[in-house]
């Protein structure tokens, strides 16, 4: 968070898929973590937003002048192939189709 001086903790929503927990609720889950872990501090905590976002993320990166994107999976096996898949649009779609 130093490093980057704010961190947007982004929940991605795909309004094709069903979810056994809502983005919304992820979306306060990880609010509630960043409230309750003690070795962050307050004044670090200030810099961390959470946004439930539908649509392509690395647009939304793109409005908020985003420097870096990482994202976060569940483990490589249940993950890996959709998240190559992802790589290459969060890769291409900003060159092809731009910042929109």
């Amino acid at each position: 968070l130093v490093r980057f001086g704010q961190v947007i903790a982004v929940v991605g929503v795909n309004k094709n898929k069903t979810y056994n927990v809502s983005p919304e609720f992820r979306a306060r889950l990880i609010t509630k973590m960043i409230k309750e872990t003690h070795s962050i501090s307050n004044r670090l905590k200030s810099k961390i937003q959470v946004e439930v976002v539908s649509g392509y993320i690395w647009r939304f990166g793109f409005k908020q002048r985003a420097s870096s994107f990482f994202r976060g999976i569940r483990s490589w096996e249940k993950d890996g192939k959709d998240e190559q898949h992802l790589l290459g649009l969060n890769t291409w779609g900003p060159i092809v189709y731009g910042p929109m």
